[in-house]
């Protein structure tokens, strides 16, 4: 049995195609395929763990009635963050047309889309019900809550990205460039509202005000741009396609961004603990106190200040760790920092009981543990978001194209700018094929 696709006869018979895959498979060098081997085996603890979390009734979670919000919140902010970081940073080679920042193009909308498809099953599972948000979202409006607007916008760049995805492959520049401004501005708006569905909430001191939504949209430039600087190292170490552009503008692109960023973040976390310590704002210098010295410090002091920004700032100024290994070293610590930034934030808001409904507490601080089975939806999300990389990495085609060039977005009048836009004329007569390019030279592993 054959299916016809494309001008070409498919069989659909089971053994044939498993014969075929096990063969593609084989053909793989082994570190890929131990690779793949590890993310599917993440993937699949991810998923029992979803499956678990479904069923209405089950007592799965980690949260409380003092501490509603748990880790698969702080996951979803991170991945809701992240994927407007990766805009944000990309969107200066895309829409300011910075030379040193194009290569970043298809890398960043691929993994911008992936890691906000990501957000939205994380916050689909901690919801349990996300249909009824949905029709409630569209049949019954809110316009007063700022969390029915934080729908509506990442709904909006959901879209977005989409059409920037689509028209980058399909050699539509003009689409392309409009989906390209029309993301990066809700890059910038989705965040904030975000951010305004903590500061909204007066009973949460640590969350409340309007330092919330810039410190969001702070943090989404930081790990947006950490996660570009490790896959960045990946393309430049394995020589994948476009590492030629990666080694000599992407990194050092992103090695000056995240310089920049985490010194911002520096001023950002001291201002807001003097805030907490000093302010007059009842609750919330027992929060501040709980990150400081509290049950949260440990995860401040080790994996938000000093893995997370004292030693990439190390990494990043010092001249002998100026190299693309001392970039990927800085932004794995960044990002995990990041990580543990949000968590800690999330947790903050919540470790000050407001309210007398858990009874008498052994202590001033509320207590949570993560379940083992929100842990392993995180960690089957990060895996998910790995996987689906790797193969959009191996299968894709993405190199830069004449769409990426300063004069076509731009219509620079520079002559480099005029023949790429003539060269961007030509894709448009014939797009391109999505042909796969070589991904193993015998240097690497993809």
């Amino acid at each position: 049995m054959s299916v016809h696709v494309a001008g070409r006869d498919l069989t659909a018979d089971p053994r044939v195609v498993a014969g075929a895959l096990r063969r593609r498979v084989g053909a793989m060098p082994r570190p890929l395929r131990a690779w793949y081997g590890i993310l599917v085996l993440l993937c699949l603890v991810g998923a029992v763990g979803a499956a678990l979390s479904l069923p209405p009734g089950w007592e799965v979670l980690g949260t409380s009635p003092p501490f509603e919000w748990g880790i698969l919140i702080a996951a979803y902010v991170f991945f809701a963050i992240t994927t407007s970081g990766l805009c944000l940073a990309s969107s200066l080679g895309t829409v300011f047309g910075i030379e040193m920042f194009i290569p970043l193009e298809k890398r960043h909308a691929i993994l911008a889309l992936l890691c906000l498809m990501t957000a939205f099953g994380i916050i689909a599972l901690d919801l349990q019900f996300p249909v009824r948000m949905v029709f409630g979202a569209v049949l019954s409006p809110s316009p007063r809550s700022p969390m029915w607007w934080m729908g509506v916008f990442y709904g909006a760049y959901l879209v977005f990205l989409i059409i920037e995805v689509l028209s980058m492959f399909t050699g539509r520049w003009r689409l392309h460039r409009i989906a390209c401004v029309l993301s990066s501005i809700t890059a910038i708006v989705a965040p904030t509202t975000l951010g305004a569905v903590f500061g909204v909430l007066s009973s949460r001191p640590y969350w409340h005000g309007a330092f919330t939504p810039p410190a969001m949209v702070s943090a989404a430039l930081l790990s947006g741009t950490a996660l570009l600087g490790l896959v960045f190292y990946v393309v430049h170490r394995f020589r994948l396609a476009g590492f030629e552009r990666a080694g000599a503008l992407a990194i050092p692109a992103i090695r000056l961004l995240l310089t920049i960023i985490l010194a911002v973040t520096v001023l950002v976390v001291g201002w807001q603990t003097a805030w907490g310590l000093y302010g007059d704002v009842p609750g919330l210098s027992t929060a501040t106190a709980a990150i400081l010295v509290g049950p949260l410090a440990l995860p401040f002091w080790v994996l938000r200040v000093l893995l997370g920004l004292v030693v990439p700032i190390i990494l990043l100024v010092l001249p002998r760790t100026r190299t693309p290994a001392g970039l990927a070293a800085a932004a794995c610590l960044a990002f995990i920092g990041l990580f543990a930034d949000r968590a800690i934030f999330v947790f903050a808001g919540q470790v000050v009981p407001d309210s007398a409904v858990a009874g008498v507490l052994p202590s001033p601080f509320a207590a949570y543990v993560p379940s083992l089975v929100e842990i392993s939806i995180v960690v089957g999300a990060f895996a998910a978001l790995a996987l689906a990389y790797t193969l959009a990495e191996r299968h894709l085609p993405m190199g830069e194209h004449s769409g990426h060039v300063v004069g076509a977005f731009l219509g620079s009048a520079n002559p480099a700018g005029a023949a790429d836009a003539a060269a961007a004329s030509a894709v448009r007569a014939a797009p391109p094929t999505l042909t796969a390019p070589p991904m193993y030279d015998g240097g690497g592993v993809l």
